[in-house]
């Protein structure tokens, strides 16, 4: 006798059933961030509805910020993957996210400041599935920076993560740094050495600069840190002694485990 034997299906349809289940959360969760997203940008905007006169009302609102937008990303891991499209565009916040999609900084300004600028940041990460974030620790008049770039660079097949961050001293005095992270575990490292000069290793380079000799660069923010991908070059801007940001670069080329110092040059190589 002649028996057909068809393939079960309920492992199809469980699978398919699991897959809705997936995307319908996701879509929750989604709609549920650009929700408290346009809580955020509206937030933000009564903040700067009061800038520069009402003191008072800037302090409380930028802790309000500060401490919702905080306890927000902290309790949600998804906000790793979401755009942020609204914030990020109408200069709230600068959020700022590696390539890879597992490393981001969201900073912005408190607006408490007077031409000194005072910002917070926030680090977010995903290490073995899990998504982790971190804020700096903050002394009395600390200014702090925002991240206006991060770039990725595989040293001996693992990330590390530049990030270019600008600190606003006043009208006319500022820096803009590039400072390298790695994900070690579970943990965001700040502290990796990886470049190299004739004397020393750091994992910060610093530029204090006159904003004036710069002031009709027409890029906002500026980029006077720069990284060449083909050639594997970081451009660092020479300034000279009255702070002025002169037309040549400090270059540094990744080499083995290290960017190392090569040399002064004018302008960036075609």
């Amino acid at each position: 006798m002649l028996r057909l034997f068809s393939k079960p299906i309920l492992p199809s349809c469980f699978f398919l059933v699991f897959t809705l289940l997936i995307c319908e959360d996701t879509l929750a969760q989604s709609k549920d961030i650009a929700r408290q997203e346009s809580y955020f940008v509206k937030l933000y905007s009564k903040l700067t509805s009061f800038k520069p006169a009402d003191y008072d009302s800037i302090q409380f609102y930028a802790h309000e910020f500060e401490t919702e937008f905080t306890n927000f990303i902290k309790n949600n891991p998804a906000t790793l993957s979401y755009s942020f499209t609204r914030l990020n565009g109408n200069n709230s916040c600068y959020i700022r996210t590696s390539e890879d999609g597992n490393f981001r900084i969201y900073s912005w300004d408190t607006w408490t400041g007077g031409s000194m600028h005072v910002f917070r940041e926030i680090y977010q990460w995903k290490a073995n599935g899990k998504v982790f974030t971190k804020t700096p620790h903050y002394e009395e008049g600390d200014a702090d920076a925002f991240c206006s770039k991060v770039f990725t660079v595989s040293i001996h097949s693992k990330p590390c993560y530049f990030a270019i961050t600008n600190v606003i001293y006043s009208t006319k005095d500022a820096m803009q740094s590039i400072a390298a992270f790695s994900i070690e575990g579970n943990q965001l490292v700040d502290t990796v050495k990886v470049f190299k000069t004739k004397t020393q290793k750091l994992n910060k380079i610093d530029v204090d600069f006159d904003f004036f000799s710069v002031v009709d660069r027409p890029e906002r923010p500026l980029e006077l840190i720069n990284y060449d991908h083909k050639r594997k070059i970081i451009y660092i801007p020479l300034v000279n002694d009255k702070g002025q940001v002169t037309k040549k670069n400090l270059l540094y080329q990744l080499k083995d485990r290290y960017f190392e110092f090569i040399g002064i040059e004018t302008g960036m190589r075609k």
